[in-house]
């Protein structure tokens, strides 16, 4: 015979659709850093949406995004322990979430403040270089050149597949969430920046000092089909792209030393690629691959502090 609790969870189970793991007592306990960081940015960023609602056209479509993606994380988080199915998809979610929060991001520009904010970013570049990256590396454009960068653009789009793949299998999962949660965190930090600090970059400033057409092989033909279906206006500063490259070779040499040298070269023609292509100014990709090695930190931290802790004891 069922007990009475068990009797009611599973009305409840029948009732929302949902394992009765996701009842409020035991969610807690199901969500992971990466839950919560995706929670914390469509909650908060909700909040925002409908403080500023009238900046924006339709806007209770956001809210409803929202809603619906707090609602699968929430789903996901619940049911890992249900089956194999949901927990793999509960471990790889992240890496479609982030793009829905991407696509968002770039429709909330001026959510905030006024205008592209390019200028200060064009006055700081002018300081360091008498010509602008982006137009000094047109001196080296050849369809040779540009297709090897773009092999390194295109590997944007697998780095952290390969690397989180590499460690998925390993006892415990440590390693591969450290590179999961790095990875949300830099994107969701970078996002941040879209909002507050709105920039288009200078395939849209620049775009008068750009006389030299760029061609390729089939590499730059398969960045420009991605661009040209799920490339954005905005979302330049800081580097996203370059963030999650960072953070995936950091955690590559980490873990897997020899896949780290193998995606060095990678992710160093993706950093340049970045700024050839024009989609970023170099300062987008200095900050971009700052921000990955901060998040990088953030995350490996707390297994070092047992160690700093033990240090200054015997001290």
């Amino acid at each position: 015979m069922k007990s009475q609790g068990a009797v009611e969870d599973q009305k409840r189970q029948l009732e929302f659709g949902v394992p009765s793991s996701a009842l409020p007592l035991s969610l807690g306990r199901a969500l992971n850093f990466v839950d919560r960081l995706y929670l914390f940015w469509f909650t908060g960023l909700g909040v925002l949406i409908g403080i500023f609602h009238h900046r924006l056209d339709n806007w209770q479509n956001y809210l409803l995004l929202h809603v619906l993606c707090v609602w699968v994380v929430l789903l996901l988080a619940s049911a890992a322990e249900q089956s194999r199915v949901a927990k793999f998809l509960h471990d790889w979610y992240s890496l479609a979430l982030f793009i829905v929060a991407f696509e968002e991001t770039s429709r909330l520009s001026f959510l905030i403040v006024d205008g592209w904010r390019d200028a200060y970013i064009l006055r700081f570049e002018e300081l360091l270089f008498s010509t602008p990256p982006t137009v000094w590396l047109n001196q080296f454009a050849s369809p040779v050149v540009t297709e090897v960068l773009e092999i390194g653009y295109f590997s944007y789009f697998l780095l952290l597949m390969i690397v989180g793949g590499t460690v998925y299998n390993r006892p415990g999962k440590r390693e591969f969430r450290q590179v999961m949660t790095a990875s949300v965190l830099a994107y969701l930090s970078c996002y941040l920046f879209f909002i507050l600090f709105p920039t288009e970059g200078p395939a849209h400033t620049q775009a008068h000092l750009h006389t030299v057409e760029l061609r390729g092989g089939p590499f730059h033909w398969a960045v420009l089909l991605i661009q040209r279906n799920a490339g954005v206006h905005g979302n330049a500063f800081p580097s996203s792209h370059v963030a999650a490259g960072v953070v995936a070779l950091i955690f590559a040499w980490k873990y897997e030393r020899r896949l780290g040298a193998w995606l060095t070269p990678l992710v160093v023609l993706l950093c340049i690629s970045a700024v050839y292509d024009r989609y970023h100014y170099a300062s987008d990709v200095i900050a971009g691959a700052g921000i990955g090695v901060l998040c990088s930190i953030v995350i490996m931290t707390p297994e070092r502090l047992p160690a700093i802790v033990a240090r200054a004891e015997r001290r």
